[in-house]
Parts: structure tokens; sequence; C-alpha cells
């Protein structure tokens, strides 16, 4: 049955349950934790509880392994219902917006962090001893239901007994971001470091995200440099496409001039760290590919583009010629063509070739037009 548990075969484990009944042996306390953490690795948090139920009327010994396969199970089965019902998103010039996808009436799942916080109390009741895995687990599932509060509060009660790692604060972070809560996901952060963790890639990725979830422009974009150069006990963090994609839309969202020129130097820093525009990639100097990108960054992404082309001609390195943007033929195409033509100051003007809908060229003339507009 190790093996199951190991493997996420947990309809295998309890056939093999069933057949030791059958010939008349009794599972034991093993038996049952082992067919537990089988269905809790394989996310079948009904039958996890239900072998619980069946392991309390026999008087059987809950170990603290078994429970917390049973919280895992719950906390997987929250985070997926959460993405299921719940998403951001991005709205041209207006920011970011919470969207409701379900109508469920049903609410069993959204309602586990209730069961994965009974489980954590039945084991302080019971004398089971809580480790690291158990509070990390309860928090990660209060978290993808937005129960900030309970999530700070299980870190509280998490340092009463044993210190608080580095997934138990990134996961109370990210249950405040989920709830807009920027000051306590600050505050826990802080907690994080003090504490002699040093914050990783997650940790500030979802601290950033509370920060775009709660318009915190200024505090985001020093998050940004805090990680760009190490303040942190001399050890840096690096930025990734997340990072990048979350701090473009907080400053795009913050509006005004001194966010723009923000955003224009994250983006540029992004572009020498090879986040974005990598030399490596399809794009050239004639021809980028925004149809993957943001809204907010495929809008920064353009003035960018357009600053080193008129960088580039000044200096002589390139020939002006013909300008293509891949955007997909989706709402991304209409979008960029009125950053283009609002935006950009002379307008910049495109056309949509037959044959590639997906694409936005802007002729020779009219990006000849552009430079010859700039002031120096």
């Amino acid at each position: 049955m190790d093996a199951c548990a190991k493997g996420k075969r947990w309809k295998v484990a309890l056939s093999l349950l069933d057949e030791m009944k059958e010939k008349g042996i009794e599972p034991n306390e093993v038996s049952y934790g082992v067919a537990v953490t089988a269905c809790g690795n394989g996310g079948q948090w009904e039958k996890a509880l239900e072998l619980l139920e069946q392991m309390r009327k026999e008087n059987m010994k809950i170990n603290t392994i078994t429970y917390n396969s049973a919280i895992a199970a719950l906390a997987k089965a929250v985070r997926s219902e959460s993405r299921q019902q719940r998403r951001y998103d991005y709205r041209p010039g207006g920011g970011w917006s919470k969207i409701e996808t379900s109508d469920s009436t049903d609410n069993n799942k959204t309602m586990l962090w209730k069961v994965a916080l009974d489980l954590v109390h039945c084991m302080e009741m019971e004398g089971i001893r809580r480790d690291s895995f158990t509070f990390s687990s309860a928090i990660s599932t209060c978290g993808a239901a937005g129960r900030w509060q309970e999530s700070v509060d299980l870190i509280e009660a998490m340092k009463r007994e044993t210190k608080p790692n580095k997934i138990a604060y990134t996961s109370a972070i990210t249950a405040c971001a989920n709830s807009e809560k920027w000051k306590p996901a600050f505050e826990l952060f802080n907690d994080m470091k003090n504490d002699g963790l040093q914050p990783d890639l997650v940790a500030y990725n979802a601290l950033i995200n509370a920060g775009m979830m709660a318009n915190q422009p200024e505090k985001v974009y020093d998050i940004w440099v805090e990680m760009c150069k190490g303040s942190v006990k001399g050890e840096s963090v690096s930025p990734d496409i997340v990072t990048l994609t979350e701090v473009i839309a907080t400053l795009d969202r913050g509006m005004g001039k001194i966010n723009r020129d923000r955003a224009d130097e994250v983006f540029t820093e992004a572009v020498s760290r090879g986040i974005i525009l990598k030399k490596d990639s399809l794009d050239s100097s004639w021809e980028v590919d925004l149809s993957r990108m943001s809204f907010p960054v495929a809008r920064t992404a353009c003035r960018f583009i357009f600053r080193r082309i008129v960088t580039s001609a000044r200096s002589g390195d390139d020939d002006i010629k013909d300008f293509s943007l891949i955007t997909g033929a989706s709402k991304m195409r209409e979008y960029i063509r009125e950053v283009l033509r609002d935006e950009l100051k002379p307008a910049v003007y495109c056309t949509v070739p037959k044959l590639e809908q997906g694409t936005l060229q802007i002729k020779e003339k009219v990006i000849r037009n552009y430079i010859d507009g700039q002031s120096d």
C-alpha cells in the first residue's frame, strides 16, 4: 500500500482495504493511514475524510502524517475551485477587476477551509504533534478560499509550536493578496525577514501580487528595485516574467507620468536582464511578437520599441524599413493600434496585411515621420 500512497493510486489503496476486510483481516492504523495518504496525494478529499471518520469510529489513533494528508487534500481541492471561481481581468485603461466566473450553488469546496481548521484543532485536542506541513497546508487552504485573517491567525499559532517556514509565510501572503489586503501581507513579509528567512522569488511575487490587487504602485516599484539591487542581506532575487507582468500592471493601473516613467524603467531593466525581448528569441529589430504579453506589458513594450527605433536610427545602426508587430487576431491587435495611434506622438498608424490578420505593419514612411517628430 505504501507504493499506492506514493504513486497517488488511491483507487488501488481503497480496493486493498476492501480486500483485507473480505479476507477477514482488520485494517489497522497503518493501513488506514496509508490509504488516507494515497487519497490525499490524489486530491480525493472526500475519500480522505471518510477514512478519517472510519478511523475515529474504530478508535484508531490518527498520527500527524495521516492528518497532514487529509489537510493537504483539502488545500488542493480549494486551490482548484478558487481558480475556477475567481479570476482577475485587465481592462485596457481601467486596470484590474475581479471577475466571478462560477454561479454554482454548491459551496462544499469553498467551505473546506473550515474543515481544515477543524482538523488542525482536532490535532491540538488529541495531543497530536502539528508540524510545519500541518500549518502550511491549512494556511494554503484558507488562502485559496480568501480567508486571510484565518491565515494570519494560523501563522501566530504556528509561532507558538514551531518556526514558520517560507512556505507558510508565502501561503499567508498569498491569502492576503487574494483578499486585496496589502498591510497584513507587507507585515508578514517583514516578519519573514525578521525571522531570518530570505524571501525567495515565490514570496516576492506573492507580495507584489498583493500590491497589485491593492493598487500600491509605489510600494510595488520599491519591491522591484529591492529585488534587482539585492538590498536584503546583499542577496539578489532575480525577477521573472511573472514579476515583470504584475509590476507593470500595477504601475499601469496607477497612471500618471511618474508611474509611466517607472514602468518604462522597469521594462528596460527587464530587457537588459533577458526577461523579455530576449536576444535568442525570434524577435528582431523590425519584428516583435506581442501576442503572449499582457495588455500593460505590451503597451509598455510599444514605447520601448519605438524609443529603440529612434536611438538606432540616430546612431546609424540600422536602415529604416517596414516594421511588424505580431499581436494575434484578437483584442490585442486593436488595443495596440489604439496605443500606437493615441499614445505615441506623433501618432503611428498601421495596417493589417490581408494574409496576416494577426500582424500590424508600420510602413517605413510612418516610422520616419515618427523619428523626425522626436525632440532631442
